[in-house]
């Protein structure tokens, strides 16, 4: 947020100034304070852009004078570089940034929100933050959750008894999908959450007022208990509830997510899995990791070249930073009228999530391919992904028979599932496979392990 104005434009416009948008969930990240130090930023930057519409004022001064005018350029160019540089040196090593530093950071407190609009936005992040529905934008349903990194499904014939002699017990979905909440719970996996999410598209919310109370507001970040109870045992086309399995692994780098989701019906149990990832920042974004709390000689002077260089950009960007931070009010003022009318008149808006401050900070490469830092990230993705899936198959094998169900057909599905091996390093494609006339759909995979 302070070292790039483009990345805290982006969350301040898309995200804190857009109240009747969804925000997109970011596992491991806390988007409150990713908030507050972009404002933050966006205010210093604001004040060194003004300083920076000052010296221009007074080079252009200096162009309608003779030899004195001369003087008066070099003394605006001057004032401009020591501007950008010492706004630079604030960024990199003021009070804040001590406070990001990996010791400081778990006590120190973020900036304070400057204005009551601010704290607003602020309180509509912090209840979409700890929510349970996703409202999601675009294809990607589990937005926030990184990309799609495989998963299967299957459907299982429940009509078949494994006694004869007995009756086959009924069950629900709700019923299956407690018992598997509590059994991937109980998993010895450090920092693993499991909870149920409703997944619903933006464009669909509008006129549903389970999820959207007020046409006028934002979407619901949260839904009760009997709803995704409601939707589990009568499914909907558009608002589907996952259930929800995240581990964090290397201190927050990497966050794998499952998600779950179970119709049953009179004769048949449909499973059906997806795994996505989150995979390490960008190299940008540990930045503060290689900062000495004190700056050296040398990194003083190779800043002080570096905003140097920057300096026609900065002097060209100026007017325009300080119009986004002087219209702000405007800008908030124009996009209310917009989203009014729209609503008014069409009776419609799409309440989806604009962006994810999280996935655009992974680190990727130019084909949009993920990269690790490590070897071993990509090993342990593929570990927790199929502890994950031994534990969904026995869960079921074991509910299914505890029902009376007949659990051989998931037995041999479950054992190709599982010894259907990823490649590491290179890409996989898993066709579709067929066991004893019923196929298992294995979704296609691809990930790179370039360090």
């Amino acid at each position: 947020m302070h070292l790039d104005s483009r990345v805290a434009r982006t969350v301040i416009e898309s995200v804190l100034e857009e109240p009747r948008l969804a925000v997109t969930r970011s596992p491991a990240v806390d988007m409150v304070t990713v908030c507050l130090h972009a404002v933050a930023a966006s205010q210093r930057q604001a004040i060194r852009d003004g300083l920076l519409v000052g010296t221009s004022v007074l080079a252009m001064y200096g162009l309608a004078q003779s030899l004195q005018g001369l003087q008066l350029i070099v003394l605006a160019l001057l004032l401009a570089w020591a501007i950008v540089f010492a706004e630079a040196c604030i960024a990199y090593w003021g009070a804040i940034a001590q406070s990001l530093r990996q010791g400081n950071f778990a006590t120190a407190s973020p900036p304070p929100a400057p204005t009551d609009r601010i704290k607003q936005q602020i309180a509509h992040v912090a209840a979409h933050a700890t929510g349970n529905v996703t409202v999601y934008r675009g294809y990607n349903p589990f937005g926030g959750h990184g990309w799609i990194r495989g998963g299967w499904s299957l459907a299982l014939d429940t009509t078949k008894p494994e006694n004869p002699a007995e009756p086959i017990i009924p069950f629900s979905a709700v019923e299956l999908n407690t018992r598997l909440s509590a059994d991937l719970g109980r998993l010895d996996i450090p920092d693993l959450t499991v909870g149920n999410r409703l997944l619903v598209n933006g464009a669909d919310v509008h006129n549903d007022r389970r999820f959207v109370p007020d046409p006028y507001g934002a979407p619901a970040p949260w839904t009760d208990p009997a709803t995704l109870a409601q939707l589990m045992t009568h499914p909907e086309d558009c608002a589907r509830p996952y259930l929800t399995v995240e581990i964090i692994c290397w201190e927050g780098e990497l966050v794998w997510s499952a998600f779950i989701r179970l119709v049953r019906n009179d004769d048949s149990l449909f499973v059906e899995t997806n795994y996505t990832v989150l995979p390490p920042y960008a190299p940008d974004y540990y930045a503060i990791d290689d900062l000495l709390a004190r700056p050296t000689a040398v990194q003083v002077i190779r800043l002080a070249a570096r905003c140097g260089r920057r300096l026609p950009r900065a002097l060209l960007d100026a007017v325009p930073g300080v119009s986004y931070q002087a219209f702000g009010g405007l800008r908030c003022w124009r996009k209310e009228r917009r989203q009014q009318r729209l609503i008014r008149e069409l009776s419609r808006f799409h309440h989806g999530a604009l962006v994810s401050p999280r996935e655009n900070a992974a680190n990727r490469d130019a084909r949009g391919a993920i990269v690790y830092h490590r070897y071993f990230q990509s090993l342990d993705e593929q570990m927790v992904m199929k502890i994950v899936d031994k534990r969904i198959f026995n869960t079921l094998v074991a509910f299914l028979s505890e029902k009376n169900i007949d659990p051989a057909e998931l037995k041999r599905r479950s054992e190709h599932i599982i010894n259907n091996g990823v490649v590491i390093g290179g890409d996989l494609h898993m066709a579709n496979s067929a066991l004893g006339g019923s196929s298992a759909t294995m979704k296609s995979s691809t990930f790179s392990g370039t360090s």
